[in-house]
C-alpha cells in the first residue's frame, strides 16, 4: 500500500512538471492592399499618328491602290492620258484628317497649285510641322536641272522646274509636309502630289508614275515619296516641280543647295537674292 502511494505521488509530481501544450501564435493580420494607379503613357506627339512610313532610302509600302481612272484630253494636237492612277487609297487617322480638312480632293488641288492654301490648312500645318529650313532637298538624287519658268509676255508658259530622271527613279519630299493631294485628277499633271509645309509655302511633283504616300499624311525632308514618270502632258520621262510661296508662284532654284543650280543662273539668282 506505501510502495502504491509513493509511486502514485511521484507520477502526480512529474505530471506536474510537464511543460504546457504550445499555444498557436495569432493569426498575422492580412497585408492592406493599395490600389496604385500607374500615371498615363504620355500621348505620342500628334504628328506621328500621321506619319507616313518609309524613309530616306524606302518607299513607303502602300496597302491599297486608288481604283484605275485614267483621264485622257488634247492640247493642241496633242492627246494626253493622266494615267495609269497610281496613289494610295486614304486610310487611317490621316486619311480622317484630310476628309475633315477637305484635302485629297481635285478642288483641294486647284486651290494649292493656283492660289494661297485655306488659312485652316496651314495652322493644320503649323501644328504637325517644324518650321521650314531652307537650303530644301533636292528632289531627285542624280537629277539635273532641265528647264525652268518660262514667261510669254505676261501670260506663264511653263510653271516649275524640270529635273531630269528616268522612269522609276525615287522623289523625294523637299521639306517637312503635310500631303495635300495625292491623285491624277488635274488635267495635264498626270499622277501629281502636292504638298503643303509649315508656313504656307507648297511643292508639286508632276508627271509621276506612283504616288506612295496619300492626303492628311506627314512627310519628311528628304523622305522617298513618290516615283518619277512619264504621266499627262509629258514629251518624255522627268519630274515637273512647281514651287509657291504666299500663293504665288516663285522660283525654287534659289532654295536649293548652289550645286544643283547651273553655273549661268547663279549670278542671276545672287541679284535677286532672297
Amino acid at each position: 500500500m506505501r510502495v502504491w502511494l509513493v509511486g502514485a505521488v511521484v507520477a502526480f509530481v512529474f505530471a506536474c512538471d510537464e511543460p504546457p501544450p504550445p499555444v498557436a501564435p495569432p493569426p498575422e493580420p492580412a497585408p492592406e492592399v493599395v490600389e496604385v494607379t500607374p500615371p498615363p503613357a504620355p500621348e505620342p506627339p500628334p504628328e506621328l499618328a500621321f506619319r507616313a512610313g518609309g524613309s530616306r532610302e524606302q518607299l513607303p509600302r502602300v496597302v491599297q491602290w486608288l481604283p484605275e481612272a485614267r483621264r485622257c484630253g488634247r492640247h493642241g494636237r496633242r492627246r494626253y492620258c493622266n494615267g495609269p492612277r497610281r496613289a494610295p487609297e486614304p486610310a487611317g487617322e490621316s486619311g480622317a484628317l484630310a476628309e475633315r480638312l477637305g484635302l485629297g480632293t481635285h478642288r483641294a488641288a486647284a486651290e494649292l497649285i493656283r492660289a494661297e492654301p485655306r488659312p485652316e490648312w496651314i495652322a493644320a500645318a503649323r501644328e504637325l510641322l517644324p518650321p521650314l529650313q531652307y537650303p530644301m532637298s533636292w528632289p531627285i538624287d542624280g537629277g539635273r536641272f532641265g528647264r525652268g519658268i518660262q514667261r510669254r509676255g505676261r501670260k506663264v508658259t511653263h510653271r516649275g522646274i524640270d529635273v531630269t530622271a528616268d522612269v522609276g527613279t525615287p522623289v523625294r519630299a523637299v521639306a517637312d509636309a503635310l500631303v495635300g493631294y495625292a491623285d491624277n485628277t488635274v488635267d495635264g499633271y498626270g499622277n501629281l502630289l502636292v504638298l503643303l509645309h509649315a508656313d504656307g509655302q507648297v511643292s508639286a511633283y508632276a508627271h509621276l508614275d506612283a504616288i506612295h504616300v496619300h492626303a492628311g499624311q506627314v512627310v519628311d525632308a528628304g523622305q522617298l515619296v513618290a516615283r518619277a514618270g512619264n504621266t499627262g502632258l509629258s514629251r518624255g520621262p522627268h519630274l515637273h516641280f512647281e514651287w509657291r510661296e504666299e500663293g504665288d508662284l516663285a522660283d525654287p532654284m534659289r532654295r536649293f543647295e548652289e550645286t544643283h543650280v547651273p553655273r549661268w543662273m547663279r549670278p542671276l539668282l545672287a541679284r535677286l537674292g532672297n
